[in-house]
């Protein structure tokens, strides 16, 4: 009888949890990865020009080489990265010493986002147009 009632007890208690959402977990914002060339709109036009990126990787690996060596040490790369996954989530792209020189120089620290700028700069003009950075969808065919 007592087991019984501890059965039904347990069951009961199982049972009123079940109607109760379990705690979700924070999941991070979705950040496009054109918004890591988008962050380089310094006039704030919709475009990004090569001279934008390129002046704005500039003032960002500066203001990163703390010791003003023109190479980013492992402290500053790991301040990078911390930052980059703190604004960024989804689209973070962490700096990693390929070479195996113990530093990031400018170009390594440049390349993600150059390499994305020529990906979306469809046309090669030095210019990501917005309907570059953001192009449409094109209407699926019904046939």
């Amino acid at each position: 009888m007592r087991l019984t009632a501890t059965v039904c007890l347990v069951a009961l208690a199982l049972a009123a949890c079940a109607g109760h959402p379990s705690p979700r977990r924070e999941e991070p914002e979705f950040h496009p990865a054109r918004s890591i060339v988008e962050v380089y709109d310094s006039n704030k036009d919709g475009s990004v020009t090569r001279a934008e990126l390129e002046r704005g990787l500039w003032a960002d690996f500066e203001k990163a080489d703390v010791n003003h060596t023109g190479c980013l040490d492992a402290d500053e790369v790991r301040a990078v990265n911390q930052q980059r996954w703190e604004q960024d989530q989804s689209t973070s792209s962490p700096l990693v010493d390929f070479k195996g020189r113990g530093c990031i120089d400018f170009d390594a620290f440049a390349a993600t986002a150059r390499s994305l700028f020529d990906q979306m700069d469809a046309d090669g003009d030095g210019k990501a147009a917005p309907q570059e950075l953001q192009p449409r969808r094109s209407a699926p065919n019904r046939s």
